[in-house]
């Protein structure tokens, strides 16, 4: 009983192992070699990330002139901080506009136009070339 215990461990260990290394394969460009990545490719990590023009106080800036707190969320009571990921495409358009953590349907609405209503970005580059990047943004909603 015992080895065909130890006999499907193995196996299992056998597959894991074959199915971590098929996906971590890694393909290695000479000095002169140009890696392109697939047009469609979102990343996470990159070189060189996106920036919204004038840098992080003038998104803030953005912020604040633009947003819009829901009459409907202010009568009841809604507050709190809308998560939204987005994607900043080769351009610096921003698409893909997603709620990544909700307060309320009327915060999160909001939080979406806002975000849609950006402007274009530098967009971010990877090895020299510019790329779509996914982006985490919080939205505050609170009383003053």
């Amino acid at each position: 009983m015992k080895t065909k215990k130890l006999k499907t461990r193995l196996v299992k260990c056998a597959l894991i192992f074959s199915a971590i290394f098929a996906f971590t394969s890694v393909s290695f460009a000479t000095e002169n070699e140009v890696i392109k990545f697939p047009k469609d490719t979102v990343f996470i990590t990159i070189d060189k990330a996106p920036e919204f023009p004038g840098g992080m106080n003038a998104l803030g800036q953005f912020f604040s002139d633009n947003i819009r707190y829901p009459a409907k969320a202010r009568k009841n009571g809604e507050q709190g901080r809308v998560i939204v990921q987005f994607v900043i495409d080769e351009t610096g358009k921003i698409i893909e506009v997603e709620i990544f953590h909700s307060v309320s349907p009327a915060l999160d609405k909001e939080a979406i136009r806002l975000i849609k209503s950006m402007p274009k970005w530098t967009p971010g580059e990877h090895e020299g070339e510019k790329v779509r990047v996914r982006y985490t943004l919080p939205v505050n909603f609170r009383f003053e």
